[in-house]
């Protein structure tokens, strides 16, 4: 890969840092009624910026590696905590690494997500990548497993035209138009979010997996065990440290 889509990069931190400073509080934050009796100075900004993301999301008919049609908002993203990266078959540059960062990442998130996480992998050259393609594609990366706790794992691609709006809607795009039509400069991040809660961020893969599934399980997360897992296990290291009756210092508390 020449070059990746920094600008994309950069706008993603931009755009989702006031976000993520937000849900960081978000458990701290008595939040009031919400419907159509509550004005907007009844509504706290944390909520408001919890309800606006994710609910605009466009219900782009797409095909999976099996040839089946799903409806991307719908049947894919609504209630559901999911991981979003973006692929093309005849890519020799990131994706390789960033499908087998997300396979380990798959394999880490099994036993505390299962299927309440899915993962889901978009061509950005859509007009070669057909079923065929994708199929032995996906076959490359995805183990195939009987586990029922394995988050599901699909490749997608559909119309060149609707594939192209539904990643500018999801800000995944280049400012420059040259750099965006060029596949091979596309960015190896992920889109990470959870529909139900709100809660969604941009990640590069090359952070890894066990960064990258911490991260997942942050902003994904259905529960405060899942998403301060890492904090909780550092927490507890650190007591473990402090001596025998589990105490620690004043200024790791």
């Amino acid at each position: 890969m020449r070059r990746s889509l920094f600008g994309l990069a950069v706008i993603g931190v931009l755009a989702v840092a006031p976000l993520l400073r937000a849900n960081e509080a978000i458990d701290q934050v008595a939040e009031p009624p919400v419907g159509p009796a509550a004005s907007p100075a009844t509504i706290s900004p944390v909520q408001m910026m919890r309800q606006s993301v994710g609910e605009n999301l466009p219900d782009t008919i797409l095909t999976d590696d099996t040839g089946r049609e799903v409806r991307f908002f719908t049947d894919l993203v609504k209630d559901q905590a999911v991981v979003i990266s973006f692929f093309y078959t005849n890519c020799r540059g990131t994706c390789p690494g960033t499908n087998i960062v997300l396979a380990d990442v798959r394999e880490k998130l099994a036993a505390d997500f299962g299927q309440s996480v899915r993962f889901i992998s978009i061509s950005v050259e859509p007009e070669k990548d057909d079923v065929a393609a994708i199929r032995e594609y996906a076959a490359q990366y995805r183990a195939e497993t009987t586990d029922p706790d394995t988050p599901e794992w699909l490749f997608l691609t559909g119309s060149p035209e609707e594939m192209k709006a539904l990643r500018y809607k999801l800000g995944y795009y280049s400012v420059d138009p040259v750099v965006d039509a060029d596949p091979t400069q596309h960015a190896a991040t992920v889109i990470i979010g959870n529909h139900a809660t709100g809660r969604w961020g941009m990640m590069p893969v090359g952070i890894g997996a066990e960064q990258l599934a911490g991260k997942v399980r942050r902003l994904a997360g259905w529960t405060k065990a899942q998403r301060y897992a890492d904090v909780y296990a550092a927490l507890a290291k650190k007591r473990a440290a402090g001596g025998a009756d589990g105490t620690v210092a004043a200024s790791e508390k």
